[in-house]
């Protein structure tokens, strides 16, 4: 058995860093997944052939253990979205979408407040001026100063509600007229305002126009979707540890993609490189000593639905305490190190194993490490009960992230090395975190919170209904 902190160095890592290079296949399933499936909307019918495919896969390249975790969730599709921009003779329909969670049926008719980043401070400058008004906030931080932390999109519209606003419109800061979509609900429960998406170039012109002219500039937004209650499914897969079997590695990523592409990036990059981490467990015939179990989550987009469900799940039977780590894999490719939030054990632990993982490949694999922790995506649950997540240091791009929850999410955007590599450093992230004589603790409730309050996230939690204390 090998010392605290060191990696497998022998035939084990050789056998899958091989099979990792020379029999990928993760990128030729996101291919056939992209083409035949297309998107992966929770509660939709290509969302369930998803969950069948993935199935289907970590069955036929032989992962032992196979089952889905059904969690009831309330789905969300989009029908139409409306919206006309007014300002004296002045009146034009702007392209658009709408985000989810939204209402069913909205007709708002406002005078649009200009709120800036959308910021706690921005919406409580102009107080009372957003009741009954339709704000309209950048969706990314312009002209901040230094060091501004940006809230998420569905943390801006809770606040706008907060102050009374009738609706929301958010400028996506891209450039190239991209409609950006996502969840204004931080939980997965329908909003009552609507918010609504539309581009840079036309954000620009709209402030041009209120810094320009007196009169008011009005908004009209009408809006009809549908919400239904659904069965949805995590699909797991796991090789039983030989040695500790019931102590659980947890490596997850979120299957679901909105509709407006293929989601090749969000997250198929994640989730057909766990497809392929599987196989190539299986193919080189690797044994790990504690039990690795694949997680692909749906509902991530729509509130971390799956995720919450599973968590609740573990924390209800007692599994959790069986959950060592979670390894989260979202928007991951190519990657240069790995981050880590745990006890400050974890830190120095990290740096050992990423040290030895440079062995394999120094030219591709930095080896950085960071304890910088951030939340809404599936490694959110895991943490605030305490259990340690890491998730890989990936930098994808400008063509890859202008991209995200857009229409030109589709595979032209994935590299194939990216997953590749993908596959390679965090299979052996794995085999250290399977092999390791000891692994450090969870938080401890009073850890949790300092480390939570340290990183400023006390706010966005609290703003979601999050926040443990």
């Amino acid at each position: 058995m090998m010392a605290w902190g060191q990696l497998a160095t022998d035939d084990d890592l050789v056998r899958f860093d091989r099979e990792a290079r020379d029999g990928a296949q993760g990128y030729a399933w996101l291919t056939e997944a992209t083409a035949r499936i297309g998107h992966r909307l929770t509660g939709s019918a290509q969302g369930a052939m998803a969950e069948a495919f993935a199935d289907s896969l970590f069955r036929v390249v032989g992962v032992p253990h196979v089952h889905q975790f059904p969690f009831e969730a309330v789905s969300w599709s989009r029908g139409m979205v409306e919206v006309r921009f007014q300002q004296g003779d002045w009146s034009i329909p702007f392209a658009t979408v709408a985000l989810a969670n939204t209402p069913v049926e909205a007709e708002v008719h406002a005078t649009i407040v200009d709120a800036g980043n959308g910021l706690r401070d921005d919406l409580e400058r102009r107080g009372e001026a957003v009741r009954n008004k339709i704000v309209l906030m950048n969706l990314g931080l312009v002209a901040a100063p230094p060091g501004t932390a940006n809230l998420h999109r569905s943390e801006k519209t809770a606040l706008a509600l907060q102050h009374g606003a009738a609706g929301v419109v958010f400028v996506n800061n891209v450039a190239g007229h991209v409609l950006l979509t996502g969840t204004a609900s931080i939980d997965g429960t329908a909003i009552p305002i609507p918010a609504v998406c539309i581009t840079e170039e036309d954000g620009a012109l709209l402030r041009e126009r209120l810094a320009q002219y007196e009169e008011p500039l009005k908004v009209f937004i009408r809006m009809r979707n549908t919400r239904s209650m659904t069965t949805a499914h995590n699909v797991v897969a796991e090789i039983p540890g030989s040695t500790r079997p019931e102590e659980v590695i947890v490596v997850g990523g979120h299957l679901d993609s909105w509709d407006l592409a293929t989601g090749a990036t969000d997250n198929g990059l994640g989730s057909f490189s766990i497809l392929d981490l599987a196989r190539c467990f299986v193919a080189a015939d690797i044994r790990p000593e504690r039990t690795l179990r694949f997680v692909l989550f749906m509902g991530e987009e729509q509130g971390l639905l799956g995720s919450r469900a599973l968590v609740e799940h573990y924390a209800a039977t007692g599994e959790l305490a069986h959950v060592k780590c979670m390894v989260n894999m979202d928007m991951c490719g190519n990657p240069q190190g790995f981050g880590v939030g745990g006890p400050v054990e974890w830190s120095a632990w990290l740096q050992r194993a990423c040290s030895t993982i440079r062995q394999i490949d120094s030219a591709a694999f930095a080896g950085r490490t960071t304890q910088e922790i951030w939340l809404h995506s599936d490694h959110q649950p895991f943490l605030l009960k305490g259990v340690p997540v890491m998730y890989p240091l990936s930098d994808l791009g400008r063509h890859v992230y202008g991209c995200y929850h857009s229409s030109c999410d589709d595979i032209h955007l994935v590299d194939p090395a990216a997953m590749v590599n993908n596959v390679r450093f965090i299979g052996a992230l794995l085999l250290e975190l399977a092999r390791a004589d000891d692994l450090p603790e969870h938080f401890t409730p009073e850890a949790l919170r300092l480390r939570l309050q340290e990183s400023g996230l006390e706010e966005p939690l609290r703003i979601g209904g999050d926040w443990p204390w």
